[in-house]
């Protein structure tokens, strides 16, 4: 399976969808965690894990971001579950954002990682959530520049969507070649 990884606001996602277009089994990580937070005993364990009284995304959101030993619960209690749920799957292609901080990559045969650069995230992501909650999300994260090292791939999103096409259709015919993917 390839695991996509990168940064909040590379365009993991943006690759994720060439793939599923290109006809592969495709799984998101972010999707898994959604599927997760609507089980209501899960998010009860979680409430009571970090001593909220009625726990919802929003509390724990604002919990994490505050605390770093919360931020470290909730890893420890989400990331296994993500993990079983995407190396259970039939996806061939799975988005980890967390993949290098959660220790996973072992479990896949490729690993792609994502960037549009430090100045292009910070740009993309402060369109969506602010300049001031996007360097607080930045600087919660292992930055991309880290996780170059160890990829098979890297792809660039800071072109055009035509350019992410390219590259990742170049990058899966590689893959095919090496891995003998259908």
């Amino acid at each position: 399976m390839i695991a996509i990884t990168g940064g909040i606001a590379e365009g993991k996602s943006t690759v994720l969808e060439v793939l599923r277009k290109e006809g592969l089994r495709v799984l998101s990580a972010d999707e898994v965690v959604k599927e997760i937070w609507q089980d209501s005993a899960i998010l009860g364990a979680l409430g009571e894990l970090l001593g909220l009284p009625e726990p919802n995304k929003e509390a724990v959101t604002k919990k994490i971001v505050e605390s770093e030993s919360a931020r470290h619960e909730v890893n420890r209690f989400f990331h296994p579950r993500v993990h079983r749920k995407i190396v259970n799957s039939d996806a061939e292609a799975a988005e980890i954002p967390l993949l290098f901080e959660t220790c996973t990559q072992g479990s896949y045969s490729s690993i792609w990682v994502v960037t549009c650069g430090q100045e292009e995230q910070l740009k993309r992501l402060s369109a969506r959530v602010g300049r001031e909650r996007a360097e607080q999300l930045l600087d919660l994260q292992l930055p991309t520049r880290a996780k170059i090292p160890f990829a098979d791939e890297v792809l660039r999103t800071n072109g055009t969507l035509a350019d992410v096409h390219t590259a990742t259709c170049h990058a899966l015919e590689r893959f095919r070649q090496n891995r003998l993917l259908p």
